[in-house]
């Protein structure tokens, strides 16, 4: 199926005529028509306001992902979902772990049994980072990728302070709970609102 072809069944499955479609994209209707005919292309950002007006992913309106469909096996969003909430929680605990190993490795660099724990957190950190930043991969629209890994780069940023305060500070548990609220936020409030992922109902 065609883009153009989803977006005809989508306006008439939510009952909209090429008129109203056209008013709600603040296009004319010979626009619309010309999208579904095939003729031209929404612009990105026309293409991300459809998607949230049909209420769908943007990467099922567009058809990312339809090869593995080809094979019997469809894009599952909620298991990407999933997938990238773990790698966000689990890039703070690594993070926490790094700051807390390094801290205490500071000045006995020569003893391998601090050293050891340090180099194994520091590279579990790494390689959750990678896993973060894979998963901008499912983002098709190319600009807001770029603002996604910078805002994902602060965010690291941002927890790998926190963790090195929080064991530098000495407060433990409080401490903790703030990389905790961090993660919150930025899964609840930054990825939704500003990274055009959603990772919540």
């Amino acid at each position: 199926m065609t883009l153009g072809e989803k977006i005809k069944e989508r306006r008439t499955a939510h009952g909209l005529t090429q008129e109203i479609l056209a008013q709600e994209m603040g296009v004319s209707r010979q626009a619309v028509a010309k999208w579904e005919s095939g003729q031209s292309a929404p612009s990105s950002e026309k293409l991300i306001a459809l998607a949230k007006l049909f209420h769908i992913p943007l990467d099922e309106l567009i058809g990312v992902g339809t090869a593995p469909a080809a094979s019997g096996r469809k894009p599952n969003p909620i298991l990407r979902a999933n997938l990238t909430r773990m790698a966000i929680t689990l890039h703070a605990a690594f993070g926490y772990a790094a700051a807390q190993n390094l801290w205490m490795a500071r000045r006995v660099f020569y003893r391998s049994d601090v050293m050891a724990p340090a180099i194994f957190s520091g590279v579990l950190l790494l390689l959750c980072s990678i896993w973060m930043a894979s998963n901008h991969r499912f983002e098709p629209d190319l600009k807001q990728r770029r603002k996604n890994t910078r805002i994902e780069l602060l965010y690291c940023l941002v927890q790998l302070g926190l963790g090195y305060l929080v064991v530098y500070a000495g407060i433990g548990l409080v401490g903790g709970l703030l990389m905790m609220i961090a993660v919150f936020v930025y899964i609840v409030f930054i990825n939704p609102r500003y990274m055009n992922r959603k990772l919540t109902k």
